[in-house]
């Protein structure tokens, strides 16, 4: 923050009357000084008149009994009176006791002239008592009382002065902190803030301003729920389900299940018991639906046709979707069903296995034909349909037992991936983590799940971020993310540690780390994650957030964290080229962020239409296999090009 105007006013005035007061003491002296000069012309004058009648009466010999008083009484130390010839008819000099003020006086010497004696010439040598004046102990008092007397005037005019200002200095302070982002806690301005229109018209601004935000918050929901949201329940829509099974299936090494659950004629029902009674048993449905979902991480549940629901179950196997169909079969039972409704015939669970390359229409077919098998055989019940799918999911035990190896292994291994602009230059290289089991590599889709839900994400961050941070040795000009779980980031025993490791750290180096978090998580925990985003901040550390798109949130973050970029949901970039409701999201998000420095990418990138369109769309940057594949770290020997095609 600048200096205040109040302050430069109060600069301004006390140097005038500074100068004010010098040009005074210099005018009061230089008059002291000539009217000193007038007054000792006289006495010269004098001096030399009475020297003048004296050579006409009386012998030289005989002026020492009164010319010493004279030269006394005028300040004379020496006189000396000369002939025509320059010869010295009298000489006298005074010696006197030096006071304090007289090492102030400065000698001066004078020739004067004698009217009736022209010949002769009378030299004087006299101390100037001009300093002596002017040092006197009477000026000095009087000089300081009104040095004093002006300073004490100063500070009162002063004071009164910042009285005077305090409103205008409310509305300067309340101006910066809106430059500063601070919006929200200054809408409202101090009633002393002056002047009064101005404070007023900027309330009134901020007012609307407020209002239009939060209108663009709100069509920006709508255009996310028109994109992925079925308008009903709330749930996922069938185009978003298909967006996100198209996307798992094009990924290597990629298994699972889907679950489509059936449930009668909603709209027939509506004809024989009403619409508020069937609106309940369609509420309770989807909330039992939705609890037994939540309990698997990664799990997708959504609304396919009127009367179906999906679920997608990532890396999970055949023999646990089993067992969440007899869960859900059997949890029918404790529903509050409306009285005429058959309890027996309520639910049909289809079930299938998918794994990559498959097709996303071969996948839903599947599960389609399963739960038309389950409606056939009368009843509440499931079926699950025969595939050749290989069973390669991982039970609790085994899971655990392979993070936990992982964990003492040293964590997980370490492969990075640039993400370069659309000038081709590196912006950054985010940090992937893999682990293996035996000779196969699994991503941080099957495996962070699982890490969450036995615990682990806290010292499975700890490690990953102990990795990461050397690197920033290795490339000394680049920037790294590092993905950070909300889990770990929320306590405070990782905040402590994060803190310290960042601390030991250059600020250099601080400065080129990103930490990455899913932006459902930001949405879900604002306000929790506030106090460390801060701390981050403070430190240097800069924040962004990840999977943009892949849940329906606010876009209030935006404009409330200090965001530096922001990318894309793999989901929504897939062939984004031919998903106008996937081009509509990103319009909408990059027009959110305009005003900003928020940097909008987009992840997994694969085709070149994909990037024009995404590049057509406003995004400045992006990664993925169109750029560059994932690669392990490289040793310090190999050369960093700056340029995507090298990384």
């Amino acid at each position: 923050m600048g200096m205040r105007f109040t302050a430069r006013l109060s600069i301004f005035i006390s140097l005038l009357v500074f100068l004010t007061m010098v040009v005074a003491l210099l005018t009061s002296m230089l008059s002291v000084y000539f009217v000193g000069e007038d007054k000792m012309g006289k006495h010269w004058r004098a001096l030399a008149s009475t020297v003048d009648q004296a050579l006409i009466y009386q012998k030289p010999e005989s002026y020492d009994g009164w010319l010493p008083v004279i030269m006394y009484a005028t300040g004379v130390r020496h006189l000396t009176i000369s002939d025509g010839q320059g010869q010295v008819v009298y000489t006298h000099s005074t010696e006197s006791k030096a006071g304090f003020w007289d090492y102030f006086h400065s000698l001066s010497e004078a020739d004067l002239q004698l009217p009736q004696h022209p010949k002769y010439s009378l030299k004087i040598v006299y101390a100037n008592p001009i300093l002596s004046t002017i040092f006197s102990v009477p000026t000095m008092l009087s000089i300081l009382a009104v040095v004093v007397f002006i300073s004490l005037v100063l500070c009162w005019w002063i004071r009164w002065l910042k009285r005077q200002f305090k409103g205008l200095l409310l509305l300067e302070e309340r101006s910066w902190r809106i430059l500063a982002g601070e919006r929200e806690d200054v809408a409202i301005g101090n009633i002393h803030e002056w002047p009064v229109n101005t404070s007023g018209a900027i309330d009134r601004l901020l007012s609307d301003l407020k209002n239009m935000s939060e209108e663009r918050l709100r069509v920006d929901k709508l255009i996310r729920a028109f994109a992925a949201q079925d308008s009903q329940t709330g749930l996922n829509n069938r185009l978003f389900f298909d967006n996100q099974l198209a996307t798992q299936l094009e990924e290597t090494n990629v298994h699972g299940v889907v679950m489509m659950i059936r449930l009668p004629e909603l709209e027939l029902l509506v004809e024989e018991h009403g619409k508020e009674a069937i609106d309940d048993l369609l509420y309770m449905l989807v909330n039992m639906l939705s609890t037994f979902i939540m309990r698997h991480p990664g799990a997708l549940l959504a609304r396919y046709f009127s009367n179906d629901f999906s679920v997608m179950l990532p890396h999970r196997s055949l023999r646990e979707a089993d067992s969440i169909a007899a869960q859900l079969v059997n949890a029918i039972g404790t529903l509050p069903i409306v009285p005429g409704i058959e309890r027996e015939s309520l639910i049909h669970i289809g079930v299938c296995a998918y794994h990559s390359g498959q097709l996303a229409e071969q996948v839903m077919d599947n599960a389609e034909q399963a739960a038309r098998t389950a409606e056939l055989q009368g009843g509440n019940g499931w079926f699950i349909y025969d595939s050749p799918v290989p069973e390669t999911a991982r039970g609790s035990v085994r899971w655990r037992t392979l993070l936990e190896q992982v964990l003492a292994r040293g964590g997980p291994e370490i492969y990075y991936k640039p993400a370069v602009t659309i000038n081709g230059d590196l912006n950054h290289r985010e940090i992937l983590v893999r682990i293996r089991d035996g000779s196969e590599e699994l991503h941080p889709a099957e495996f962070m799940p699982l890490v969450q839900q036995f615990g682990l994400t806290e010292r499975f961050d700890r490690q990953v971020i102990s990795k990461s941070l050397p690197l920033l040795d290795l490339w000394p000009d680049d920037s790294i993310a590092v993905s950070i779980t909300v889990d770990s980031l929320l306590k405070h025993s990782f905040q402590i540690w994060l803190r310290d490791n960042l601390l030991e750290r250059t600020k250099d180096h601080r400065k080129r780390i990103i930490f990455e978090l899913a932006e459902a998580d930001v949405g879900q925990y604002s306000d929790r994650l506030r106090s460390v985003i801060r701390l981050l901040n403070a430190v240097g550390c800069r924040l962004g957030i990840v999977q943009a798109g892949l849940t329906v949130v606010s876009t209030h973050y935006i404009k409330t964290l200090p965001i530096e970029v922001i990318k894309l949901h793999p989901g929504l970039v897939r062939n984004i080229d031919r998903r106008p409701e996937n081009q509509l999201f990103v319009d909408s998000l990059v027009s959110a962020c305009e005003g900003t420095n928020i940097m909008v990418m987009a992840a997994s990138v694969r085709t070149n239409l994909e990037w024009k369109t995404l590049c057509s769309r406003g995004v400045i940057g992006g990664q993925g296999e169109f750029f560059a594949s994932p690669k392990k770290i490289p040793t310090s020997q190999e050369k960093n090009t700056g340029r995507y095609r090298h990384f």
